[in-house]
């Protein structure tokens, strides 16, 4: 009966980098000493690749906004051409 309460850990993950720029790293070592001697939080900087709060939902809202803009810029045309027809249709007769 133990082996229905026996559960597995999981594995834990372990990334092993394919390459090492060494120099690269002693240039990121140096800029946060420097960083540390001027006293620049480096903490408050945001990391490029977090997300922050609503991302998606700012990305969803500007392409509401984007197609609400292409609609209007459509209905704008075609009430034009409408007009430019008539015009052209009736200033003939």
């Amino acid at each position: 009966m133990s082996f229905l309460f026996n559960l597995r850990k999981p594995r834990k993950y372990n990334v092993k980098y394919r390459f090492y720029d060494e120099q690269k790293e002693r240039i990121k070592e140096s800029e946060e000493r420097v960083r540390k001697k001027l006293g620049l939080d480096t903490e408050n900087e945001a990391h490029p690749h977090t997300l922050r709060r609503g991302v998606f939902r700012d990305s969803v809202e500007s392409t509401r906004e984007e197609k609400s803009r292409n609609m209007r810029f459509g209905i704008i045309i075609g009430i034009l051409l409408i007009f430019a027809y008539c015009f052209i249709h009736y200033a003939g007769q």
